[in-house]
């Protein structure tokens, strides 16, 4: 046996490259083995799927490349989004210092992905009406939907698959912040702290989630081990933003040191001493590291309430400019041309000058005030409301039905239809902001640029005439050029001799030529026309052969295939317009993949009607009309139309598929044919119908999102950006007549007032007896008076 003295020295060593290995496995790093220990085998998996002790293992995404704030990370975002929805809700409330707190690091977020397909749909409408009201010292909770694609690289791929194939592309996502000990909750103080990995719990329970319907499970700080890790299963994928607590390492390491204690031959008062410095030390370790990870997590929730800011200034700042324009200003700073109505009138130029600093022309302050008010409408609530999921809305299927112009220069009112789709629909806000402003973008395009410009033309021959030039500036101009090689790619799959139409087609027609122009043009709109206002009821597009397309525009088409003759040529456009024809036109007015283009035609007659109406009564942005000016709504991307043509041409050069088949008599080949031809919108035409049955859910639309029960459709509109502001005067500028209007009693009272002030004088004591007279003569009618003959 060892002196005493030695075996002291070898056990302080030995404690010593324990702790050592301990601080590592907190971290996550490599161990240090412990001297006096024998190689341990790495213990086997439960059987019942429960997991060992410490903290749970997964993904740390703070070391993961790439990844500068991990709540911003896909897996984490839902909780980013549940605290700014409790920072709103508490701002809402006036409750700003609390509302400062949503952000804090002493409360810890938690979120679990569920699969779509074990849950059905009423039961996800029961959870999404699971909400609670935003406070600060209580549970917070809340069910979203989230994109597939987003985390599905960290999901089990067979999982992935089958969702992609019965579902859609979305989760369900139910994240929870923890409540401490001491906190209210329903009025009720808490004794005991609610981890969110526990609430999270209860909630499945509450709605029955099957634990099958797990898929991954994510935490801000990795789930403790203090109760947190055993509530996932050892099989269940988890993630968290930064270590915290004992790992599962630590926990083993440490248990081994304790028995490397109990088995030495120390006395049981120096087991106890030994023992408790070794724990002592293990915990000064767990909380650097947890302190390490408050601060971490403290910095990136300052990050996460910054961009919170950042996003709701530029919603409301979209809101504000959606379908209102600055482009149409014409007076100078100075606002002369209201200066010049009071010119030389005694007592007239004080009004004046208060009618003129509230013009939008005079100062500042007119844009500031009418933004506040960019929220208060159906949209800005759907779309300012929540980052997320404001009701199953899908702002993919947005298409503008209504619009209105009062004729006061205020502005622009509008209104837009949108499809409710939980599982396949996108509900998230920048998607709801993109559609509607390009739809707007695409209205003021439409007015400005002229009418016979507006066509787009994918032609091999033809690379000089892709678009109009200022068109092609534009993402109205963008759309309508991808639109027209989405068409062609379109065509392509219909006519694959492996579809059940593309075999028909290639078995009917006649000859080795087979080669089309495919035009997308206007169908008519049906529209309901009162005074001011305009609804949308129905606007489809149609598609024609380039023989249709031409022959409607008085001109003769000449032969796609001059080797062919024209019984034949013509029997093949007639098996093409059965066969193909018909379900292109159907995917165009209805595929997810044209939803850009039926939104810029929307707009298209929008701006047609806006035309019209500018003929016979002044307007808001009557002056922009033909002004062939597109900068205000250049594109914001990095597109230009080469690109398209580029890749339609190289899309024609190898076609779109080559298939060869085996047959009795020898190989048949087929090679794809091409379809080419373009967009046109040079004319819409347009009949009215008597009556808008959605006249009511429009008029609801315009301050509130008007969104009915499951299923059907909501509406989100906005009245002009003053309405919408409250009193004063339009954003968008007075025109000459309703400035007139305004000023006109303005005008007549100073006036009335120095006409009576002189006739007083006159009839005054002081005044000449000649002076009086002439005052108090009678007066003839002007219209009594009698010429003088000659």
């Amino acid at each position: 046996m060892p002196e005493p003295r030695v075996h002291a020295r070898l056990t302080r060593a030995g404690h010593l490259l324990a702790v050592l290995g301990l601080a590592l496995a907190l971290v996550g790093g490599g161990t240090v083995p412990d001297a006096h220990a024998a190689p341990t085998p790495k213990p086997a998996p439960p059987a019942n799927d429960v997991r060992p002790p410490g903290a749970a293992d997964g993904l740390d995404l703070s070391k993961m490349k790439g990844v500068d704030n991990p709540l911003l990370h896909p897996l984490l975002l839902p909780v980013a989004d549940l605290r700014q929805e409790l920072y709103r809700g508490l701002l809402a409330k006036g409750q700003k210092t609390a509302a400062e707190d949503a952000f804090a690091g002493y409360r810890n977020g938690a979120v679990e992905f569920i699969d779509p397909t074990l849950v059905d749909f009423e039961k996800w409408e029961e959870m999404r009406n699971d909400t609670v009201e935003p406070h600060l010292r209580g549970q917070f909770w809340r069910f979203s939907l989230v994109r597939l694609d987003s985390v599905a690289a960290f999901l089990d791929p067979k999982a992935v698959a089958r969702i992609r194939k019965e579902s859609g592309p979305q989760l369900i996502a139910m994240s929870a912040l923890n409540v401490l000990a001491g906190e209210k909750n329903a009025g009720v103080k808490q004794k005991k702290p609610i981890h969110s990995e526990a609430l999270l719990k209860r909630l499945r329970g509450r709605h029955k989630i099957p634990e099958a319907a797990r898929l991954y499970a994510a935490s801000e700080r990795r789930q403790c081990e203090r109760g947190c890790s055993r509530l996932h299963p050892l099989s269940l994928r988890t993630g968290y933003g930064w270590p915290y607590g004992f790992s599962t390492l630590a926990m083993e390491l440490k248990a081994r040191r304790l028995a490397q204690i109990d088995a030495s031959d120390a006395t049981p008062e120096q087991r106890a001493r030994l023992k408790q410095q070794a724990i002592d030390r293990m915990e000064v370790d767990r909380e650097q590291l947890n302190n390490t990870t408050r601060q971490h997590l403290d910095y990136a929730l300052d990050q996460v309430k910054a961009l919170a800011g950042s996003e709701q200034e530029a919603t409301v700042s979209a809101l504000a400019g959606m379908f209102h324009t600055d482009a149409t200003r014409k007076c100078p700073p100075s606002s002369s041309r209201v200066r010049s109505l009071g010119r030389g009138l005694p007592g007239v130029a004080a009004p004046v000058m208060a009618l003129r600093a509230a013009a939008p022309c005079g100062e500042a302050e007119e844009e500031d005030r009418v933004r506040p008010g960019a929220t208060a409408t159906g949209l800005g609530q759907a779309l300012a409301g929540s980052a997320m999921d404001p009701g199953g809305i899908d702002f993919t299927s947005m298409e503008l039905r209504y619009l209105a112009d009062p004729g006061d220069g205020s502005g622009l009112q509008y209104a837009f239809e949108a499809g409710r789709d939980p599982w396949r629909g996108d509900a998230r806000t920048s998607t709801g902001l993109s559609a509607a402003t390009l739809s707007s973008d695409a209205f003021f395009v439409w007015l400005s640029l002229r009418p016979q410009d507006f066509w787009v033309n994918l032609n091999p021959d033809e690379p000089d005439r892709i678009v109009d030039r200022d068109l092609g500036t534009t993402d109205a101009g963008r759309v309508l050029l991808q639109a027209d090689l989405l068409m062609k790619k379109t065509v392509g799959r219909l006519i694959h001799p492996d579809t059940g139409a593309g075999k028909d087609l290639w078995d009917r027609i006649k000859g080795q030529c087979l080669s089309f122009r495919t035009w997308i043009v206007p169908a008519p709109a049906s529209v309901h026309q009162q005074g001011d206002k305009l609804y949308i009821l129905d606007a489809p597009l149609d598609v024609k052969m380039e023989t249709q397309y031409l022959k409607s525009r008085g001109v003769t088409a000449g032969q796609s295939c001059p080797r062919r003759s024209k019984a034949d040529e013509e029997h093949n456009e007639r098996v093409y317009r059965d066969l193909v024809l018909s379900k292109l036109k159907k995917a165009i007015n209805t595929d997810r993949d044209y939803a850009d283009l039926r939104g810029v035609y929307l707009a298209r007659v929008a701006a047609e009607w806006y035309r019209n109406l500018s003929r016979t009564r002044e307007t808001t942005y009557g002056s922009l009309i033909d002004r062939g000016d597109a900068d205000a709504w250049r594109t914001k991307t990095s597109w230009k139309p080469t690109d398209t043509f580029d890749a339609f041409v190289r899309s024609y050069t190898k076609g779109e598929f080559k298939v060869t088949r085996r047959s009795t008599r020898g190989n048949a080949e087929y090679v794809t044919t091409y379809t080419y031809g373009g967009v046109d919108l040079t004319r819409v035409p347009m009949r009215n119908a008597p009556s808008a049955e959605f006249a009511a859910q429009v008029e609801r639309s315009l301050r509130a999102a008007d969104t009915p029960g499951t299923g059907g459709t909501a509406w989100l509109g906005a009245p002009t950006p003053l309405q919408a502001a409250g009193p004063g005067e339009p954003a968008g500028g007075l025109s000459d007549s309703a400035l007139a209007l305004r000023l006109l009693p303005t005008l007549l009272v100073p006036v009335a007032g120095l006409l009576w002030w002189r006739r007083r004088r006159l009839n005054g004591a002081g005044a000449s007896p000649l002076r009086r007279a002439v005052a108090s003569a009678p007066r003839s009618p002007l219209w009594s008076r009698t010429r003088r003959s000659r």
